[in-house]
């Protein structure tokens, strides 16, 4: 069905949704609109994954390792060059360079001396240099031994005069490596004084350069380096009558067995190709066998020719245009038919010599929810989608779709509704931005997307002045000022705000909300405190058992987690019995009852169910599901890819088809939790449900000398937070 929207029309496919005995957990599938092609944007590869590289390599970018089991390895540095599944990382502006393996994590350093610079042709254990020692100019071959240790340095040989002539750029270097793999590489010079481009092949086993013959054509530069064939792109000479046109490019192809012998110079192509010219094509052709492939610019079709010329054969509809060597020396490109048919593409030779595309690594179709933002509250998830038309490029709007929980445990979603834009307006007045300008409107793109649920069905993210969201709950906030260069309000501080009026600023700390109660950590080690708001009245200090001094804090109801960071220690304590529960390290959120956590090490979200929330045979850790893993997603990825419920007990994760997975994890609720109007309680009799929370809460009567409770008047936090609902508002 379609359903209609203040922002426009959404296509709803029904969640998917199957019933739950008492032993299982309630889940709900939502299927997200697919919207465009996936790119990998492929720098290295081998067979058991590949290096996505979004941008060229420089000090500050990043490229990210997906295993064909969909595993990554983030924040890896863009390699300068690559070998099949090797890169070569330079370590800042240093002369020390890292050759990476990327299947294995393997990584040789080699220290150059101040005498040498990389040629950027190397392999997994070697690199070759050019050195300059009293103005002398040679080549050299390091070889790291295994295990570590001093290079052994061997120097190349059957180098030309003209190396000592040849034209050095800003860095000094003035000789190139242009390509490599297990065997050598392709070097190029140029020596001063109009000579051509020199092209030469190394070999790694006799550390010897052998010549390849220019012709007549201002140099050689390699396209693809094979196991039997070398593919070059080669532009004429510079000849008077052709002075004012642009030069003219060619694809030459030599043997690699007998590299300083003439070569196959390709020139037309059949007629009823009209996409390859020879200009500015060389980048994204390759030979594989006895054939030419190659990519059509205007569409990205790959096509196949044979070298000596026959019938043009087309092996994709449709490519990213940019062809990758792997490890063993196969041709890589992503590519498909549609967007619902797309992935990594490997070119081998079929069993009859000619070349074939097959799917290497699947690339399913981006979603409309992959852009990040997630949050649940009172059984409502709340997520962020993006247009269909501009992914990306356009707005992001905040959507809810409302879940139900039936007798029968079946869990279902509702139609989503577009509730609103997510981005903000930058005023048009300092201190903000320029006074001359008018100011903008800000779309909501990466930490700007992460939700924090405020238990009023809203979220709460960054905007215009907030550059962090600490923690929320109803009309409070605590969050950090913005320190950006848009909307920059403080350095290094934080605030506790009730709607918009600040009601204290302080130094950064830990800090969370439930109800109109903060807790912050205490004065003594392994304690918090907790204060009322909006008065900012001291309530209670608290030993929760902490080793630390935490560095992050949550509360939900009875129950206090503390962490000492995502690889320190991390606990819950449990108000109401004083009990101390162990759990796991990492990213985490609380719910009433239980915790989920981010096992990053096995890409895992593990669920941790507590004492009295749940039978005494599920008390513990388990997997819950899949921990998402987009390419170049940060590793605390709650509020963007994973949220839990700590009002009604959901958790929702985005799944690695782009999909939305819901599950509703089977607890007792505590007595200490607001319910929302819509909370399903419906896998237990209400008047069962009922009399477990005030058994439960008549427990901690005498613990925290709280009067009797009532089903049928509203629960709060604290003692003090009460008077705080019509007092003054204590702002200091």
């Amino acid at each position: 069905m379609v359903l209609a929207v203040g922002a426009g029309l959404l296509t709803w496919t029904p969640a998917s949704a199957a019933a739950a005995d008492e032993e299982e957990m309630p889940s709900v599938t939502l299927q997200a609109a697919r919207m465009t092609t996936r790119p990998a944007n492929l720098n290295a590869v081998d067979s058991s994954g590949y290096l996505s590289s979004p941008s060229s390599a420089e000090p500050s970018s990043v490229s990210t390792w997906v295993g064909n089991d969909g595993s990554t390895v983030a924040d890896l540095p863009t390699p300068v060059a690559v070998n099949g599944g090797f890169g070569l990382e330079r370590v800042k502006e240093t002369n020390t360079y890292r050759i990476r393996h990327y299947a294995t994590g393997e990584v040789v350093r080699v220290d150059l001396p101040p005498t040498d610079a990389a040629t950027k042709v190397f392999a997994e254990n070697r690199l070759v240099t050019q050195r300059v020692v009293d103005g002398e100019r040679t080549l050299h071959l390091l070889e790291i031994p295994e295990g570590g240790g001093l290079p052994t340095d061997r120097q190349v040989s059957g180098v030309l005069d003209d190396l000592e002539r040849a034209a050095a750029d800003d860095d000094g270097v003035f000789a190139h490596g242009a390509a490599s793999d297990s065997r050598g590489g392709v070097l190029l010079y140029r020596p001063v004084g109009g000579d051509a481009r020199r092209t030469a092949l190394l070999d790694f086993a006799t550390a010897r350069l052998t010549y390849v013959p220019n012709g007549d054509f201002d140099g050689l530069f390699v396209q693809h380096l094979g196991s039997d064939k070398i593919l070059f792109q080669t532009y004429e000479e510079d000849h008077e009558a052709y002075k004012n046109e642009p030069k003219r490019s060619y694809l030459y192809v030599i043997g690699r067995g007998q590299p300083d012998s003439p070569g196959t110079l390709i020139g037309q192509l059949p007629d009823d190709d009209d996409s390859f010219k020879g200009d500015g094509q060389g980048d994204t052709a390759r030979v594989v066998g006895d054939w030419l492939v190659y990519t059509d610019l205007h569409g990205g079709t790959v096509h196949a020719v044979p070298l000596a010329g026959g019938a043009l054969r087309t092996l994709l509809l449709s490519s990213a245009n940019s062809f990758v060597r792997g490890q063993d020396g196969s041709l890589y490109i992503e590519g498909g038919s549609d967007k619902d048919h797309w992935a990594v593409q490997r070119i081998t030779l079929a069993d009859d010599g000619t070349p074939v595309a097959k799917p290497a690594v699947p690339l399913p179709a981006v979603t409309e929810w992959e852009v990040g933002g997630m949050a649940l509250d009172h059984g409502r998830l709340l997520f962020a989608t993006e247009s269909a038309e501009k992914p990306g490029e356009g707005n992001t709007f905040l959507t809810a779709s409302k879940l139900s929980l039936a007798a029968d445990g079946t869990l279902t979603a509702g139609p989503p509704e577009v509730l609103g834009d997510l981005g903000y307006d930058v005023p048009d007045q300092e201190p903000y931005i320029d006074a001359m300008s008018a100011g903008w409107h800000q779309p909501c793109y990466e930490d700007c997307l992460r939700l924090t649920a405020t238990g009023k069905s809203s979220v709460a993210h960054n905007v215009c002045g907030v550059g962090h969201v600490v923690a929320a709950a109803g009309p409070y906030r605590v969050v950090r000022p913005s320190d950006q260069k848009i909307c920059p309000t403080g350095k290094g501080k934080q605030e506790v705000r009730d709607g918009d009026k600040v009601l204290s600023t302080g130094p950064r700390q830990p800090a969370a909300l439930w109800e109109s109660t903060l807790w912050t950590p205490g004065s003594k080690p392994g304690t918090v405190s907790a204060v009322s708001l909006p008065s900012l009245k001291p309530l209670r200090t608290q030993p929760v058992g902490a080793t630390c001094v935490p560095k992050e804090l949550q509360v939900v109801g009875r129950w206090i987690y503390w962490s000492c960071g995502p690889r320190g220690d991390a606990g819950v304590y449990d108000r109401a019995t004083g009990r101390q529960i162990d759990v796991p390290s990492g990213y985490a959120q609380l719910a009433d009852g239980y915790l989920v956590s981010q096992a990053n090490a096995t890409r895992k979200l593990l669920i941790t169910y507590f004492p009295d929330a749940v039978p005494a045979d599920r008390v513990g850790t388990s997997e819950l599901g899949p921990l998402p893993s987009p390419v170049r997603t940060p590793q605390d990825r709650r509020g963007l890819f994973w949220a839990v419920d700590r009002f009604d007990g959901a958790v929702a994760y985005l799944d690695a088809s782009g999909d939305v997975t819901v599950k509703w994890p089977r607890v007792r609720a505590s007595p200490f939790a607001e319910p929302g109007p819509d909370t399903p309680y419906a896998w237990m009799p209400f008047d069962v449900a009922l009399l477990v929370v005030a058994l439960a809460y008549a427990i901690t009567l005498k613990t925290f000398g709280r009067r009797p409770w009532s089903p049928f008047q509203r629960t709060v936090d604290s003692p003090g937070a009460a008077a705080d609902s019509g007092g003054p508002s204590g702002a200091r």
